[in-house]
């Protein structure tokens, strides 16, 4: 559940815009975002991961959104961004997307890596720092919120 707040309009911030999303401590923050690329706009289910540095999309929708995102270790073994997961070390694409929204909040040119993600999870993208940074970003497990703000 998003909640949107807009500053009045006598208010020297007038044009800033603060989501709040209701979140559980007991279960990943996710939520649906928009993301633009060289060729087009999708929007996807993303979990919000402040513990990673990129944020993260699958190939199929690099692809879609006009990425020519493909990564052969054959071609060029030093090649490509290392990432951390859950399945050990991999070695990833990196692209930058033109632009990530959550609602009104948007993020222009966060650098995304190209990793297939567990299917089985129902999470299309993961929204890591490389997104998150754009906006003073608290998250309060007491009142049960996330809140993003423009810097």
């Amino acid at each position: 559940m998003y909640f949107f707040y807009r500053p009045d309009t006598g208010s020297d911030a007038c044009g800033d815009v603060l989501m709040k999303l209701k979140i559980n401590p007991d279960e990943p923050i996710t939520a649906f975002v928009r993301i633009k690329g060289e060729k087009g706009v999708r929007e996807v289910r993303a979990i919000i991961d402040t513990g990673s540095l990129y944020s993260v999309i699958p190939l199929q929708d690099a692809r879609r959104l006009g990425y020519d995102a493909y990564f052969d270790l054959s071609a060029d073994p030093d090649g490509g961004t290392k990432a951390v997961t859950k399945g050990g070390i991999v070695q990833a694409d990196e692209i930058i997307l033109e632009e990530v929204a959550i609602g009104d909040l948007v993020a222009k040119d966060v650098t995304t890596l190209v990793i297939e993600l567990p299917t089985f999870a129902r999470i299309e993208a993961v929204l890591g720092i490389s997104f998150l940074k754009n906006f003073k970003t608290t998250i309060d497990f007491n009142e049960g919120f996330l809140t993003l703000e423009p810097l």
